[in-house]
């Protein structure tokens, strides 16, 4: 399989943008016959209309994601831009699903549908599922991985969530020419690929106070240790008055052991989004489970570089253990926390990427987005099926 990029930051002007990335891409790349295009973009754009006229000058299937910023392998961290990859290959296939309108009632029917339609139309099962989810307040994307997980017999899935510039209420994901504000979009790859994963985060504190849930619901968690929420986290770390406190726990995130977990797998990390001060309940941006366990501990910049060091070597490593297979892309998928997390460093990841990747051929592309949570798959089970989780404020990574 092969990779072309295309990057632009004329966004104001999607005929001129278009035409930029669609020379690009012809410049570095020839169609074979099978090819998708991903695409990266700012938020404050008509994505239904940049992702029709990409399909229809592309003559290809366009699927695409808004975000905050991107990180990309030559230009390095961008805002404002459009960032679009094409895959194309004569032995790798790709199906496209999508559901619309999710809501908490039914969406596991819609999904399960969608991911339906799309195997009917592939030759064989897939081997990777490549999905872009949406933020939506009462569900999480944790859900809908479960979903596919489940439908699929647990194909590894990774991608990650709509962002915008942090109004909750601008990001989309889009195929070809429609916009969903409420909707999954996802690839199914089929064919000679060869999906390698890595995920990291480290931290600088030891685990604080850790706990057991003994009351939750969906992704709200009402009591640790049998002891109201709220509660529990004033013991450990102040709280703020407002009920909208995602960004005064950036530095301070919560980890968690879920039931299920095996013992080889990484925690994952969550991020609290809202307290209600009446009832001492914390909303999260993942499902809770009762039973997990959960701690706090603290986060600084130079963990982001460790864990992005840490990821990047692994995959790296990966890809030297499979030496007969020439891999083309490394998708990134890494959490808007740790954009906010950078300040003024915004170049932190991508100097890292840089770095780590100069020695390789420039037919190796690398593309990520920031985005409100990523799905990767932390570990393989013993009958050879993915386990796959929904993080966040993580470094994920995915190389086909």
């Amino acid at each position: 399989m092969k990779s072309a990029i295309a990057i632009t930051s004329k966004i104001d002007n999607l005929e001129l943008a278009v035409k930029e990335l669609v020379s690009q891409i012809k410049e570095k790349s020839t169609q074979e016959r099978h090819s998708v295009g991903i695409v990266y973009c700012d938020a404050d754009m008509d994505v239904a209309r940049l992702g029709g006229l990409l399909n229809k000058e592309l003559s290809m299937d366009i699927v695409g994601v808004t975000t905050s910023a991107t990180i990309e392998r030559n230009s390095g961290y961008n805002d404002m831009s459009i960032l679009l990859c094409v895959l194309t290959a004569d032995d790798v296939n790709f199906s496209i699903g999508y559901a619309a309108d999710l809501n908490t009632d039914g969406f596991q029917d819609l999904i399960r549908e969608s991911y339906k339609q799309a195997r009917t139309k592939a030759e064989e099962d897939p081997r990777l599922i490549f999905a872009l989810t949406p933020y939506i307040a009462d569900l999480t994307s944790e859900n809908y991985m479960e979903v596919l997980d489940e439908a699929s017999g647990s194909v590894p899935i990774f991608g990650g969530v709509a962002t915008d510039h942090y109004d909750l209420q601008y990001q989309k994901t889009f195929y070809n020419g429609r916009a969903f504000e409420r909707g999954i979009v996802f690839v199914l790859f089929m064919g000679n690929i060869r999906p390698i994963f890595s995920m990291e985060h480290y931290f600088s504190t030891k685990p604080e106070k850790k706990g057991i849930i003994t009351k939750s619901s969906g992704n709200q968690i009402m009591e640790v240790n049998n002891q109201i929420f709220k509660e529990y986290v004033q013991s450990i770390v102040p709280v703020p008055d407002e009920e909208l406190v995602i960004f005064y726990f950036q530095s301070t995130p919560f980890v968690m052991e879920l039931p299920d977990y095996e013992k080889s797998e990484q925690p994952v990390v969550r991020a609290l989004c809202t307290i209600d001060h009446q009832t001492g309940a914390g909303g999260f941006l993942s499902k809770m489970p009762e039973g997990s366990a959960i701690y706090i501990t603290g986060l600084q910049r130079k963990n982001l570089n460790e864990s992005c060091n840490g990821a990047l070597a692994d995959i790296i490593g990966k890809m030297a253990e499979n030496a007969d297979y020439e891999y083309s892309m490394i998708f990134i998928n890494t959490c808007n926390a740790r954009e906010l997390l950078m300040g003024d460093a915004k170049n932190l990841e991508s100097d890292i990427l840089k770095e780590k990747l100069a020695g390789f051929s420039p037919n190796l592309n690398a593309i990520g987005f920031y985005g409100f949570g990523e799905i990767c798959p932390t570990g393989t089970r013993t009958d050879g099926t993915a386990i796959n989780r929904f993080h966040n404020i993580s470094f994920a990574l995915c190389a086909i």
